[in-house]
């Protein structure tokens, strides 16, 4: 069985220590697809981790609260340990800009074979399938049967299927097929390559917001990250999987789902952006922060990084 844990504590650094002792000393040793062959199998567990006051204690230097400076000119409070250089090097060089901005986007298509994704791109401009996809995996796309048009009962009940004269006719988004007749012949084609398609983009925190706005009880406000057309054939998939907002006590709580979590050198930085996101939002309904839920399916530490870890 996997080793499981749970962790809650007030502030991200107190969390962050915490799972860093559990997770070594007591989680499963686990090889990875990314050691070398003298690393030593890196430590892994499945973690819950609760944060109840996330904009609790952040770092202070002399009695105040110290500001990191990014390399875009922006000065940010930290939530972690200052000791954490992998936190620290991660706000100097924009990773709060990436989240919240997508200073980085534009690497999508600038880059030749680095940055297969960002977390601002698939959170704020969510597609199932982008142009930069067809790098890593290709689809073509088949034009429906009339059959399986003609059996959808849920269309004829929203008149998407109507009888017009002598016809059976189904009613496209501004188009007209009549499904008497080959809706293939009809359109011109058999198959679509899937990379011409500009899919729909979706602002999933825009519709966090307005879903809370409408119903601050509701259990769908959420966002995903995974392209599953495309991502389980990339190198480097998101690690994040999904976010869950919800209103509770009148403060906005998030949860977040992780597939794979680098513990020692990404966590406290991803918790950052995150934290900032559930800030947003929570600004934008008026209301205050509840606790951060953060939940990794493997919250591992690297073998190869285990001299550094046992510094701390």
């Amino acid at each position: 069985m996997a080793r499981v844990f749970f962790i809650s504590k007030n502030n991200v650094c107190d969390a962050w220590l915490s799972a860093i002792g559990q997770v070594l000393y007591n989680g499963d040793d686990i090889k990875t697809e990314y050691d070398k062959p003298e690393d030593p199998p890196s430590k892994d567990a499945t973690v819950l981790i609760e944060i109840t006051e996330p904009l609790n204690n952040p770092i202070m230097r002399k009695d105040k609260i110290l500001k990191i400076k990014s390399k875009h000119g922006n000065s940010y409070e930290v939530y972690g340990c200052l000791a954490d250089t992998y936190l620290i090097g991660s706000i100097q060089s924009g990773y709060i800009e990436e989240i919240m901005k997508g200073v980085n986007d534009h690497y999508l298509w600038d880059s030749e074979f680095s940055f297969p994704y960002s977390y601002h791109d698939r959170l704020y401009n969510y597609s199932p399938y982008a142009l930069e996809d067809s790098s890593y995996k290709n689809y073509e796309l088949n034009i429906v049967e009339n059959a399986d048009v003609s059996k959808q009962k849920k269309l004829f009940k929203a008149n998407k299927i109507q009888k017009i004269a002598d016809s059976t006719v189904w009613k496209v988004y501004g188009h007209e097929f009549n499904l008497d007749k080959s809706i293939k012949k009809q359109f011109g084609k058999d198959k679509i390559p899937i990379e011409i398609i500009d899919f729909p983009r979706i602002n999933q925190i825009e519709y966090i917001i307005n879903k809370l706005k409408e119903s601050p009880y509701s259990r769908r406000a959420q966002a995903i990250t995974w392209r599953p057309l495309v991502d389980p054939y990339h190198d480097d998939p998101p690690c994040l999987q999904r976010l869950f907002m919800r209103i509770k006590d009148e403060k906005l709580i998030m949860q977040t789902t992780w597939r794979s979590r680098d513990l020692f050198r990404a966590w406290e930085a991803n918790v950052n952006g995150m934290i900032r996101i559930q800030k947003y939002v929570a600004d934008q309904l008026g209301i205050e922060m509840g606790h951060y839920l953060d939940f990794s399916n493997s919250l591992h530490i690297y073998g190869s990084n285990f001299p550094e870890v046992k510094i701390y």
